[in-house]
């Protein structure tokens, strides 16, 4: 309930800026008791020592948020070091576009498939896996993916323990190999 509030607060203070209309609470600090839903008003003072509004500001330009903050999410997973059993997309394409015979198996759920898929794979999903791994050859090289690579190493656990020892996992997943290599499959 307290972050509604405080929302529509904000909210109500965006539109008067917007509309300049009203008075707003710059320079004043609103206090709101939500035990006894009372609202109190304090009034700031300028402080003129204040790096940004004082009278001799040392802050004068915003700062590179992200470089503040540290690496973006995407390069920390790209350098991720991968485990033992997988492949990157580009080792996967050149795989494909080689001599390399591998079977692609595609452990995402029918709807995810239908959303989109690497061409040539087959797809097995993982819930249905005891009975579709039937439909593998333990003797052939078999490269397995999903959406983000997790579901895929736990069908390579899957298959290992039948017996299939020719497996690879797609590190990251569909997802990494539409931003990668097919730039123009649908992500979801």
């Amino acid at each position: 309930m307290l972050p509604g509030v405080m929302g529509t607060l904000q909210a109500t203070e965006v539109l008067k800026l917007l509309l300049g209309k009203g008075k707003s609470l710059s320079g004043r600090l609103l206090v709101y008791d939500a035990m006894k839903l009372s609202f109190r008003e304090l009034k700031l003072r300028r402080d003129e020592n204040c790096a940004l509004c004082g009278d001799q500001p040392t802050i004068t330009e915003l700062q590179d948020y992200e470089a503040f903050c540290a690496v973006p999410l995407a390069t920390a997973e790209e350098e991720k070091e991968l485990l033992p059993d997988e492949i990157t997309p580009q080792e996967l394409k050149a795989w494909m576009d080689g001599e390399q015979p591998c079977s692609l198996v595609d452990v995402r759920e029918t709807q995810e498939w239908e959303i989109c898929r690497i061409d040539s794979a087959q797809l097995l999903p993982l819930s249905t896996f005891k009975t579709a791994a039937d439909a593998l050859n333990p003797d052939d090289c078999i490269v397995l993916y999903c959406y983000k690579g997790k579901r895929s190493l736990q069908a390579l656990e899957k298959l290992r323990e039948a017996g299939f020892t020719k497996l690879h996992s797609l590190a990251g997943g569909i997802d990494r190999w539409a931003e990668q290599v097919d730039p123009e499959m649908p992500r979801y």
